[in-house]
């Protein structure tokens, strides 16, 4: 994702926080403060992952381009074989799932696979 665009989804979803935040508010009007703040923590948790995921996916790491000095194995030093784009699925330590497609790399030594490959 181009990182104007991921912007620009970033003030999407912080007003939408904002919004639903409010309007979840004046639909609780006894809510704890507990309760509150559990409320915001759900809403900012679902925008720190796609946050993470769209910063993640524009690292360099995502990408293993050809004619690349060749990345290695990091149990035996090897050269790694380029086996194409994988998705793998991640949790956030709020428990947010997040999903990544990077470049995956096997080693024809030892076979060890590794995601990415540096």
């Amino acid at each position: 994702m181009k990182k104007e665009k991921a912007k620009e989804e970033w003030w999407k979803l912080s007003e939408k926080v904002i919004e639903g935040s409010s309007e979840w508010r004046k639909e609780h009007p006894n809510a704890t403060l507990r309760d509150i703040e559990e409320e915001i923590d759900q809403r900012l948790s679902e925008m720190r992952a796609r946050m993470i995921t769209d910063i993640a996916q524009d690292s360099a790491s995502a990408e293993w381009e050809a004619g690349e000095k060749a990345a290695v194995c990091p149990e035996c030093g090897a050269e790694l074989l380029k086996k194409g784009k994988k998705k793998r699925k991640l949790q956030t330590r709020e428990g947010q799932e997040i999903e990544l497609e990077r470049e995956y790399g096997i080693c024809l030594k030892c076979g060890h696979g590794i995601f990415p490959p540096r």
